[in-house]
């Protein structure tokens, strides 16, 4: 006869087993990659016929020349997007860390499968921190003969936390990695770079608030070097095709998808915001326009591999980190730096104040606490204020309500944050792209951006940057004794705090409790 105790002992012990192999099997479906490749596809030959073609040609480069200029408010952004894609007549490379499914990202989507209609070959390349709840939306873009969307380091787990989660745990953080590049691609002709993704507050139609931000229109050379770095991204083994990826059945179709973002192009091409975009849409002619741009040869488009982050080692620094590091260390008199989020580490700190020792001047623009969008990010910045500026680095912090007359907020919003990278050296050496002077950046996602030496355009970039520092835009950062100091302007009147500048308990908290804790290797 077997005791009373028995029974539950060998239910419990069942309970354990069953419970160790529901973990077992979510462990090896976070560990376990995708194992379907994606079949091998390099970029089209640039196109020799249409509107862009001639307008590059109409810019007699030589072989080795690019012709390049800035662009700089939200809403000429969008306008070059919108209008590149409509004029496009062979292929529409994109790779975004980020496409929102808002206002703008609908706009543009019609606007691709408008071109796939067209015959036009659109691939775009997503990061999938973002899009893993889009699968499905996704996949009716997808479902499009002419368009095919890859996805970067995949989740496996889709639309689980708690699988997310176990994938993170049991994968080495394999997530934790994402590709932060942005390119807009266009017949092989005009490429678009810079710090933007696709959604509403890159391009100024947000409600709540809006990036500030600066990119690179490119043709020449330098899209030849952006269309090979799209070409190894598109077909390395960490990028997977959505239609490998499995999704929960249902979805809308192709056709109930495009007549939908039909539906909405219409609506939003009616409001004032996008009226006065079109109204003033960027012309034909103008997509390369030499008297507002400039040709050379010292152009380079800089682009991580795309498993960086399985290669980089401790001993140094690779792909776009290395370069920009190499420009820096060449630098005579001064150094410009505008990062969103800036960390620069021990090391970053040591480095910088090694530059100053020397005799170069360094500046630093960030966002102000109140301003970013981040506020982790921001308290692991502060920690490192006192030393930087006892270094005699100079750094000026956004404010959150900054207004220029090149940035657009069509919608009103209230608050502006600083989302621009970009890096001047000795007024000659000038860096645009998406690459943040942090930890993420430098060792954890894969970045890319346009390193160019240019006197002039160079002069443009610090311009902006020189006209940000206005104290009707930005805090100047000083100390007194051990105080830190944020001087501005409020109402035309000079204006000390000795306190950072935010009404937000909970950004204080959260950038305290960042600043605090060991986690700024991750941010």
């Amino acid at each position: 006869m077997p005791s009373v105790l028995t029974a539950p002992r060998k239910k419990n012990a069942t309970i354990r087993r069953v419970f160790s192999i529901f973990v077992l099997v979510l462990v090896l479906a976070a560990c376990s990659p995708f194992q379907v490749r994606s079949p091998h596809q390099d970029s089209l030959p640039a196109s020799s016929e249409g509107p862009i073609a001639a307008s590059v040609l109409a810019l007699q480069l030589e072989p080795q020349q690019s012709s390049y200029r800035l662009t700089y408010s939200n809403d000429e952004a969008l306008a070059l997007r919108l209008h590149s894609a409509t004029l496009a007549t062979r292929s529409l490379d994109l790779q975004y860390y980020m496409w929102l499914n808002d206002d703008s990202g609908r706009l543009l989507a019609s606007e691709l499968l408008r071109a796939a209609d067209r015959g036009v070959r659109v691939r775009v390349l997503i990061d999938d921190a973002n899009t893993r709840k889009l699968d499905q939306e996704l996949g009716a873009l997808d479902a499009h003969p002419n368009l095919e969307v890859r996805i970067y380091n995949p989740y496996r787990t889709r639309g689980s936390v708690i699988g997310n989660i176990f994938e993170f745990v049991f994968s080495g953080m394999r997530p934790n990695h994402r590709m932060h590049n942005k390119a807009w691609i266009v017949d092989g002709q005009i490429a678009i770079v810079g710090g933007r993704n696709i959604g509403d507050e890159y391009f100024g139609l947000h409600e709540g608030f809006n990036f500030r931000d600066l990119g690179v229109v490119l043709s020449g050379r330098a899209v030849q070097d952006a269309s090979g770095a799209f070409d190894e991204y598109w077909n390395s083994n960490i990028v997977i095709a959505l239609a490998a990826i499995p999704k929960k059945p249902g979805g809308p179709t192709l056709d109930f998808a495009q007549q939908a973002l039909e539906r909405d192009r219409e609506l939003l091409l009616a409001t004032p915001e996008l009226t006065k975009i079109l109204a003033n849409r960027t012309k034909t002619t103008e997509i390369n326009r030499v008297e507002a741009g400039f040709i050379g040869t010292a152009v380079r488009v800089l682009s991580d591999p795309p498993d960086k982050w399985q290669r980089v080692h401790a001993d140094g620094l690779l792909g776009v980190a290395a370069d920009l590091s190499r420009a820096i260390d060449g630098a005579q008199h001064e150094v410009i730096l505008v990062s969103p989020y800036f960390i620069p580490g021990a090391k970053g700190l040591r480095w910088l104040g090694q530059l100053k020792a020397r005799g170069v001047r360094v500046r630093v623009l960030t966002n102000s606490l109140n301003a970013t969008d981040v506020a982790a990010v921001h308290g692991g910045y502060a920690r490192y204020r006192h030393r930087l500026l006892r270094a005699g680095i100079e750094i000026h912090e956004l404010k959150n309500s900054a207004r220029v007359r090149f940035e657009s907020a069509f919608r009103g919003s209230s608050r502006a944050s600083l989302h621009t990278k970009a890096v001047v050296v000795d007024g000659h050496l000038a860096f645009i792209g998406s690459f943040n002077l942090d930890p993420r950046s430098t060792w954890l996602n894969t970045e890319m951006g346009a390193l160019i030496d240019d006197r002039k355009f160079a002069a443009q970039v610090r311009d902006n940057f020189e006209r940000s520092l206005a104290p009707e835009f930005s805090y100047a950062l000083s100390l007194e004794g051990f105080r830190l100091v944020w001087t501005d302007t409020h109402n035309g009147q000079l204006r000390l705090q000795y306190r950072e500048p935010t009404s937000s308990w909970s950004r204080r908290i959260v950038a305290f409790l960042a600043r605090m804790l060991p986690v700024e290797k991750h941010l």
